[in-house]
């Protein structure tokens, strides 16, 4: 009976792992190692839309492209927002009307027409294990 109570034990500690994924994202068309790259997952159209990510991540920019690996997520519906905070002060700078004066994309390289993409654009399917998605920066 102690057997089979410490592998249901082991069992449900395993069972979150196996149902996690991986996504290395590609970001291309960095202009400057200068600043950051401030990215946000989202697994919902509500949390899209009430930018309510399910996780975050900031890597160093480098001009060209960067690399960078997102463990632990669940696999489903994702969409990504991300840009390049150039000048490192933590927000996406805008200008006349709000339209960004900095670098930014979306997953699937979502089209903006007066506003970010809808959810609908933007979202891809995560498997499970290890997948690959790029986003080029305009």
């Amino acid at each position: 009976m102690k057997r089979l109570s410490a592998l249901v034990a082991l069992a449900a500690a395993i069972s979150p792992m196996a149902w996690a994924a991986s996504l290395d994202l590609t970001i291309s068309n960095v202009e400057s190692a200068d600043g950051q790259i401030r990215i946000a997952v989202f697994d919902s159209q509500e949390g899209w839309q009430g930018n309510a990510a399910v996780r975050t991540a900031v890597v160093d920019a480098e001009a060209g492209s960067v690399r960078v690996t997102l463990d632990g997520l669940q696999p489903g519906m994702l969409g990504i927002k991300l840009y390049h905070d150039a000048d490192d002060d933590g927000d996406l700078d805008t200008g006349n009307f709000g339209i960004p004066s900095e670098p930014y994309g979306f997953s699937n390289d979502a089209p903006v027409r007066l506003g970010p993409p809808a959810w609908k654009q933007a979202r891809f399917t995560l498997g499970e294990g290890a997948s690959a998605h790029s986003i080029t920066l305009r």
